[in-house]
């Protein structure tokens, strides 16, 4: 795994920190609430960090998906907010997406042409 899937990693814990942090500050006061959008600058300097290597629709996939994720289970053990069955599903539909997405990641069109896939091949 190159440096660079270490540092989306580091950008989607950040991000979940920034927007747990949201939640948190409402009421605080304002030097306090500054906390996340330093937070959020972080993330996006880290994920530009990553996009250096990594393919821009993969990284945003992966750093938006797993926020969204990531952000569920805090908001379920920190807030006490429900996840309803359907809500899991649709987690796991993101979470499945994100995999398909990233399996296509360094594949030239020559070996998907010999993975059997029939794209680009005249009928």
């Amino acid at each position: 795994m190159s440096s660079h899937w270490f540092f989306l990693l580091a950008a989607i814990a950040v991000e979940i920190a920034a927007t747990a942090a949201l939640k948190s500050v409402v009421s605080a006061p304002w030097l306090v609430a500054l906390l996340p959008l330093v937070l959020i600058g972080l993330s996006f300097a880290l994920l530009s960090i990553a996009l250096r290597v990594i393919p821009l629709a993969v990284a945003y996939a992966v750093w938006e998906g797993l926020g969204i994720v990531g952000i569920a289970v805090i908001g379920h053990l920190l807030f006490g907010e429900h996840l309803t069955p359907e809500r899991i599903l649709a987690l796991a539909a993101i979470l499945s997406g994100i995999l398909l997405l990233e399996r296509g990641v360094g594949e030239k069109p020559a070996q998907r042409a010999a993975g059997g896939s029939h794209e680009g091949r005249p009928a």
